[in-house]
């Protein structure tokens, strides 16, 4: 394995002189790496290989650890790291950038992340939450507590039975940048000779209760992608979704074959969901996960009423959750009332499409058109029934029997008892009766296709009511 592609270099901050590796050209993208405790900036080696022709890559030996000072004063808080990180920052000029974080160096970069949000294009936190599992801690605590100075080999074969998913050719070259030579002949640890013998002297890590830090978490304000490995014993699944869903816009990425050191366990898919993550976020189309979760109101409540249990609140917050679950009720009975005005829309569209079919009506016709005709034509008919009665009845008046009578008498012979006959068969009951018979039929007529009409346009009434008992909040 060959890492020699990249730069070393160091730059005073804060009184310390802080090593880092550097790749890729200057003009890239840039990213900024921070790895975790015990280890160095050589711990994305792997990665770095595989995407230096795409970003400047710089990965930083934070103070204590690796090629970088040690912090005479002890001071190995967080706020330490995070001001290291903000030196760095304004001493290479890096603009804005992603900036990733391992572990320890996670949490360090999620302290950055709440601090300055305007500096950072996206986050990326591998294998690191607001609570990290015991047993794995006791595990990394172990390891890196162990003898301070053993032959190299020895180290080596100590490094495989504590990770046997890497290789002894990697492991070999990984110890080679946490190691360095003693006076003895044999070797030791890089990072400060205090975190084994006299922690006690040593600040290190924040004071923030778990609360505290979740609710940090919560206050980032960037795209960041949560990286977890498959097989790790320090972030479960269960923190790393958790964790995903409560900050504003984060996602989740679970690598195979991988345990707490991500990186260099699985590489190639280590550098893809990475990759994908940058080439998301500089496209605008990062997707955040708890974005993507349907009814957030409902959820929100869900997710209110957990955090309630383990935290044992007050009486203040159960006071907002009864609020919040109130408006959830007001919110829920309007959607309710939404959903079945569109049932009852899509019913009617069904009923037209249905009467469309039977009477092979053309898809170019608009069939609400019609509908608003045919209720059109249904009162012009009932107005020309009125009007045909009326006249009818107007006819019937009309007749002028005495003229019929006198112009028959003026006949004479066979033509006066032609008219006598004709004069006779003129009722004129008969036909007013007629007439009204006639305007009848034609109402009847122009009523039955109003209902008809009526039938096609509004949904049965019986149904409207029962659904109304089904609202009482409706009324």
């Amino acid at each position: 394995m060959t890492t020699a592609t990249y730069t070393d270099r160091e730059v005073r901050v804060n009184g310390l002189k802080i090593h880092y590796q550097e790749w890729g050209d200057a003009s890239l993208p840039a990213i900024l790496m921070v790895h975790g405790f015990g280890v160095s900036g050589h711990m994305f080696d792997e990665f770095a290989e595989k995407v230096r022709d795409r970003y400047r890559l710089v990965a930083i030996d934070q103070r204590g650890h690796g090629d970088s000072d040690w912090a005479e004063d002890g001071d190995y808080s967080r706020d330490a790291f995070v001001r290291d990180l903000e030196g760095v920052c304004e001493s290479l000029g890096l603009g804005r950038f992603f900036l990733m974080g391992h572990s320890m160096g996670g949490l360090n970069a999620a302290a950055f992340a709440a601090r300055h949000p305007g500096l950072l294009k996206g986050l990326v936190l591998v294998d690191a939450g607001p609570e990290a599992a015991k047993e794995g801690v006791d595990n990394i605590m172990r390891f890196t507590s162990g003898p301070d100075e053993l032959e190299f080999d020895e180290f080596v074969d100590m490094a495989h039975r504590f990770n046997p998913r890497r290789s002894i050719d990697n492991i070999r070259e990984r110890m080679r940048h946490r190691l360095k030579p003693t006076e003895s002949g044999k070797w030791t640890w890089k990072f400060d000779r205090r975190f084994r013998s006299d922690r006690d002297a040593l600040s290190v890590g924040d004071n923030l209760s778990n609360d505290e830090t979740w609710a940090l978490f919560r206050s980032i304000q960037v795209p960041a992608l949560i990286v977890r490995g498959a097989e790790s014993d320090v972030l479960t699944q269960e923190v790393a979704e958790r964790t995903a869903a409560e900050m504003p816009q984060a996602a989740l990425a679970v690598v195979p074959g991988a345990g707490h050191s991500v990186p260099g366990d699985n590489p190639d898919d280590f550098a893809q969901v990475v990759t994908r993550f940058i080439d998301d976020v500089e496209a605008g189309r990062f997707t955040p996960a708890n974005h993507s979760q349907p009814d957030a109101p409902i959820e929100e409540l869900v997710h209110e009423n957990e955090v309630m249990q383990r935290s044992r609140p007050g009486v203040g917050t159960l006071v907002a959750l009864g609020a919040g679950a109130a408006i959830a009720a007001v919110g829920i009975g309007y959607t309710v009332r939404r959903a079945r005005k569109k049932r009852s829309e899509k019913a009617r569209r069904v009923r037209i499409e249905q009467i469309r079919q039977q009477l092979q009506v053309p898809d170019s016709v608009d069939l609400d058109a019609a509908q608003q005709r045919v209720a059109a034509l249904a009162t012009e008919l009932a107005a020309v029934g009125k009007q045909s009665a009326e006249r009818a009845r107007q006819l019937a008046s009309d007749v002028d029997v005495d003229a019929a009578l006198a112009q028959a008498r003026a006949t004479a012979g066979e033509a006066r008892q032609r008219s006598r006959a004709a004069v006779q068969s003129v009722d004129r009951r008969k036909l007013r009766k007629e007439g009204e018979e006639a305007a009848r039929r034609t109402g009847s007529l122009a009523m039955a296709a109003f209902h008809a009409a009526m039938k096609l346009i509004m949904p049965p009434r019986k149904r409207r009511r029962r659904n109304r008992r089904l609202l009482p909040w409706r009324s």
